[in-house]
């Protein structure tokens, strides 16, 4: 298990209003906790793993945990770990836990001070994150409408076969979102009141904040009619197949047919008797022929024209 522990990248410890954790272990856990005085219920969340998104309030001390969902432009792919942030009136500490290659580079996040709000306060730094987090959301929430949209253009598409592994895909990664948006939006609910203490200096951050739940409830909002939607197209789809299993099972039983009428002809004139018609007639054999072929043309029209050989032409429709 690695562990980073970094305050504003290369700037001494206590330049920067926050302080980054990577993986830590248990010492640096229980030192960061003497240092900041951390109620132990903080501490052992962070030693037990993965937690549900939620707010908890210990004092002046505000703890958040989060599930942090990051796009990726290049190939639009998402990594999913665990963020949590510890805030204090003095300092942030932000606490990675999962992949390290997949962490978000919370470093060149927190040292950029482009933006309508620079993380020069522990709270500000706090908005910066989540701004991030918030925004990757958004992108993933209109991504998977996209998605939706293709989808639905498949499913419709007599042409195409849509691909069910394309589906459950989609349905994993709406799901994910919409538990990681709705948390989100539910801890910074739960935090308002305590967030609106940790802004009495800077008053122009809370619009900031009610702004970041606002949109992540937006999200949740929104992956709940995706949801909704990707349900009825799982239902056109299995319907689509239904159909086209039956169009097979018509298509084969029409062709069973076909080959029982000469077979069963076949089946009569080779049995062992003398008098059956046309035996002994000379041309016998090309009448019981071309009978067998007008049974099967009538059959075949027939089938044809109810599409079970393929699909009838417009007209016919």
């Amino acid at each position: 298990m690695t562990t980073r522990i970094s305050s504003g990248g290369d700037a001494p410890v206590g330049a920067r209003p926050w302080t980054l954790l990577r993986n830590p272990g248990r010492e640096v856990l229980e030192e960061t906790a003497r240092r900041l005085d951390l109620h132990p219920l903080v501490i052992e969340d962070l030693q037990a793993g993965r937690q549900q998104p939620k707010a908890e309030i210990f004092g002046d001390v505000l703890y958040l945990s989060i599930w942090d969902i990051d796009r990726h432009d290049d190939d639009a792919t998402m990594t999913d770990t665990d963020l949590a942030l510890i805030l204090t009136t003095e300092e942030l500490v932000l606490v990675q836990r999962g992949n390290g290659a997949e962490f978000r580079d919370l470093d060149a996040l927190l040292r950029d001070q482009n933006g309508p709000v620079p993380a020069d306060s522990p709270v500000s730094a706090m908005h910066r994150v989540l701004d991030a987090v918030v925004r990757d959301f958004v992108d993933l929430g209109a991504s998977v409408e996209k998605g939706l949209d293709d989808l639905e253009s498949e499913v419709f598409d007599s042409r195409v076969h849509e691909d069910y592994r394309k589906i459950y895909r989609l349905r994993q990664r709406i799901g994910q979102i919409d538990r990681a948006s709705s948390g989100l939006a539910e801890a910074l609910r739960s935090a308002a009141d305590h967030l609106t203490l940790l802004t009495e200096q800077h008053p122009q951050l809370r619009p900031y904040f009610s702004h970041l739940e606002n949109d992540a409830r937006g999200v949740s909002e929104l992956t709940s009619t995706e949801h909704a939607s990707l349900d009825a197209l799982v239902s056109s789809h299995q319907s689509n197949v239904a159909t086209r299993q039956n169009q097979d099972m018509r298509t084969i039983s029409a062709f069973a047919a076909l080959l029982a009428v000469p077979t069963v002809i076949a089946g009569i004139y080779g049995m062992n008797f003398k008098n059956i018609p046309l035996v002994r007639w000379e041309y016998g054999w090309l009448a019981i022929g071309i009978g067998m072929m007008a049974f099967d043309v009538i059959a075949y029209v027939m089938f044809r024209s109810r599409g079970w050989l393929g699909h009838r032409s417009s007209d016919e429709e």
